[in-house]
């Protein structure tokens, strides 16, 4: 083919310049289109319909593979910026995808920064995606000791600093928490009181089978019968499992025993509840088959029959009592050791399941948890002359036991007042057994009032106080600040009443004179008495107490002399 080259300003032909042109212009359609991936089809007319459908599928999706790359890859700013620029739909769509992938790559904190970057995106989907991530977190299993926490109204309370007790130090440890309550109360049998059966249910894992059986019968309880039913008979199902760790010759002490149970009791109603000395000699003094030595023997040996058996027969012997009414005099003071193995029973159905709750308050403390022991209590009673007639109050009471002791030995009127939560419930717990169980061996007890609240601040305290004749404060471990309280206190207290303490509100020689004579404890004198080992639950050694009375003719002697009035 022959070309034509005219001149021009270009140097060529016109011809020439408008096909180089259209050379040109074409070359650089073809360079976008390699750019693009799209430069022949572009260009390509005569391809079908459909196939270029398909080629716009495999873009869009190469785009897609893209896009899910980058959201792949650690957050930046950049990627915060870019994701502003991502419309809403598109925003959703490529959260969605980004944390599929950071679930299947394990990226998961980058890229919940990068998805909560996205603009527009709603809270919902943001919590989604969150759960998309990780497996949602199981609510923690609230334990507590107290069914009733659990249901509608019962929530559980929870214990503050100031809810703790009143003795002396344990260990250190944390303060009960509100699922650390008391358990609510097991079901009264048909008698109202919380049988041995009850007691050993509250913590059945704790027990196994003592006894041996000759036949296939293995019961698990028998009934003892009981004084207290003039009209009607009474009495009591007593358990005869035994804890898995039982050891004979090193019985614990906070271990219930219903068998040993069994065992005192039946020696408390023959020694002290029943007129007749035939029955004594029948059940205790006879060492070789005596009710209570039938019983030691079978205990020891394990043999459940015969246990069974002696049960029974003393259950017909007390019943022969009865109707010839040869039982004691109702509605009269127990001794103190019948007094004690009530208590003692009281305790181990009512506060022995759960004891360790006792024990979790903070040592060296006002509020430090810590008992006096029958042996003291006592001992006290005898020392002050508390009687039927008197008015007995315990500041801190604790779970009780001071003043339904005093209660039952003396007959008189019992207060007792405890700031600590746990302490508190066991000890208006602990006065509902004891009235019932008292009933049930047929002896009388004083009127016995439990309140919960701070001693300094209750207006039933203010109230009781100038009524008290002999006032017990458990003042071992508080400080000088919550001393000082109690003597301003004790100016309501009226002439000759006794208080009696674990440390001195007055030294013993303390002299009135013009600088102290207005001070609360011008009005104390005191004495120190000695207490031995196992009389408190703090100490197995022994210590001392006080006795402080009521005295007021030392202040007006003193300020007659100076012919100065009260």
């Amino acid at each position: 083919m022959d070309f034509f080259f005219g001149p021009s300003s270009g140097g060529g032909t016109g011809s020439q310049r408008s096909e180089q042109k259209t050379v040109t212009i074409r070359v650089e359609e073809r360079a976008v289109a390699r750019k693009a991936g799209t430069a022949s089809r572009k260009h390509d007319r005569p391809r079908m319909h459909s196939h270029k459908q398909h080629q716009q599928q495999q873009q869009q999706q190469q785009q897609g593979e893209k896009k899910r790359s980058r959201a792949a890859e650690p957050a930046d700013e950049s990627s915060k910026d870019e994701g502003d620029r991502i419309p809403r739909p598109a925003a959703k769509r490529l959260a969605k995808s980004s944390a599929m992938s950071a679930r299947d790559t394990g990226i998961v904190n980058a890229n919940r920064k990068h998805v909560g970057s996205l603009p527009g995106t709603p809270r919902p989907h943001r919590e989604a995606l969150a759960s998309r991530r990780s497996p949602p977190l199981r609510p923690a299993k609230k334990e507590s000791l107290s069914p009733r926490a659990s249901r509608p109204g019962h929530a559980a309370r929870r214990s503050t600093a100031k809810d703790a007790g009143s003795s002396q130090p344990a260990a250190e440890t944390p303060e009960p928490s509100a699922a650390q309550n008391p358990p609510a109360e097991p079901e009264n049998d048909a008698t109202g009181i919380i049988s041995s059966v009850d007691a050993v249910r509250q913590s059945e894992t704790q027990y196994a089978e003592y006894f041996t059986w000759a036949t296939s019968e293995r019961p698990d309880h028998v009934a003892l019968h009981l004084p207290g039913g003039a009209q009607r008979l009474e009495h009591e199902q007593y358990s005869l499992l035994m804890p898995r760790a039982y050891d004979r010759e090193a019985e614990a002490h906070d271990e219930y025993l219903p068998v040993n149970d069994l065992l005192a009791t039946v020696r408390a109603i023959a020694g002290s509840l029943v007129a007749s000395p035939g029955f004594r000699a029948r059940v205790i003094d006879d060492q070789d088959a005596g009710i209570v030595r039938r019983l030691e023997r079978a205990r020891n040996r394990r043999n459940g029959d015969d246990f069974v058996a002696a049960v029974h027969d003393f259950n017909a012997m007390l019943d022969e009592e009865r109707v010839a009414g040869r039982l004691a005099a109702r509605d009269r003071e127990p001794p103190a050791d019948v007094a004690i193995h009530v208590i003692e029973q009281t305790y181990n159905r009512v506060v022995a399941p759960t004891v360790g709750l006792l024990r979790q308050y903070k040592a060296f403390s006002n509020n430090v948890y810590g008992e006096i022991l029958p042996t003291l209590v006592t001992e006290l009673i005898a020392r002050t002359q508390i009687t039927a007639a008197s008015v007995f109050a315990d500041l801190g009471c604790g779970i009780g036991n001071v003043v339904l002791q005093v209660a039952a030995q003396t007959g008189c009127r019992a207060h007792g007042i405890e700031i600590m939560e746990v302490p508190a419930r066991f000890a208006v717990r602990q006065a509902r057994e004891f009235a019932h169980r008292m009933r049930l061996y047929g002896l009388r007890h004083g009127e016995v009032t439990m309140l919960r609240g701070d001693f300094c601040e209750s207006a039933d305290v203010h109230r009781i106080l100038p009524t008290v004749d002999v006032l017990l404060v458990n003042n071992y471990a508080f400080d000088s600040a919550l001393n000082q309280n109690l003597l301003q206190m004790f100016l309501d207290l009226k002439e000759g009443t006794r208080i009696i303490s674990l440390k001195p509100f007055v030294t013993p020689d303390y002299k009135i004179s013009a600088r102290n004579v207005y001070a609360p404890e011008s009005i104390l004198s005191v004495r120190r008495y000695p207490y031995w080992s196992q009389c408190v639950s703090w100490t197995d050694s022994g210590g001392e107490y006080f006795v402080q009375t009521v005295d007021r003719s030392g202040v007006k002697n003193f300020l007659s002399r100076g012919n100065i009035s009260l």
